[in-house]
């Protein structure tokens, strides 16, 4: 079990620090393939995985706050799932020269905006998954999300009748991924909270 003793720098073991470079790094090549291989992807997320990597370094090498190296270290691979995600329907859509890939970049980026404005109020949701009114909005929202999975992927599928049929199996896949983006966006605020400002809320 890893030692949270906030007096102390973790040792590199203890860091799971291999663990964040290979999760980025796995994400950022995986994103890249689907559903071709595009070295332009690949060359962006790599250097989106490498920020947060060196980021998680520095703080190991530089805290000895087990916690907030921790919540710096999920913010960076939580991110990388939201960043790399949403890439297979977004370029599935702009093969089949469909425009709702600019609507799905744009929900992405107010999401992402929105969530870190508010991210007291998330913060107090995750301290308080139930009892507050934040957590029960959350578990409304994603009672509605799942409710509303099956006609997005069939949405999506219609949008993609000009992609080659090679590439139509990966719709529904690529909705499923972009739905688990909107959830990683919706987390992230709580992991830029320090320990004590979590306590205090």
């Amino acid at each position: 079990m890893v030692s949270l003793d906030n007096n102390r720098r973790l040792s590199f073991k203890e860091s799971k620090l291999l663990s964040a470079i290979g999760f980025n790094l796995f994400f950022a090549s995986i994103s890249s393939a689907l559903p071709e291989w595009s070295t332009k992807f690949w060359l962006i997320n790599t250097t989106v995985a490498m920020f947060f990597i060196i980021r998680t370094a520095y703080a190991w090498l530089t805290m000895t706050d087990s916690k907030r190296y921790f919540s710096i270290g999920s913010y960076g691979m939580i991110f990388m799932m939201a960043f790399v995600a949403p890439q297979l329907i977004i370029r599935l859509l702009w093969i089949g020269e469909s425009h709702l890939w600019i609507l799905f970049v744009v929900t992405w980026l107010l999401l992402f905006i929105v969530t870190h404005l508010s991210k007291w109020k998330i913060g107090k949701m995750f301290k308080d998954p139930f009892d507050s009114k934040g957590g029960r909005i959350f578990h409304i929202l994603f009672l509605i999300v799942i409710i509303l999975l099956p006609f997005i992927m069939i949405f999506t599928s219609q949008e993609g009748t000009t992609i080659t049929d090679q590439y139509i199996e990966f719709m529904a896949m690529g909705a499923v991924a972009y739905i688990i983006s909107l959830f990683c966006l919706f987390m992230l605020p709580a992991f830029l909270i320090k320990p004590e400002e979590m306590d205090s809320l």
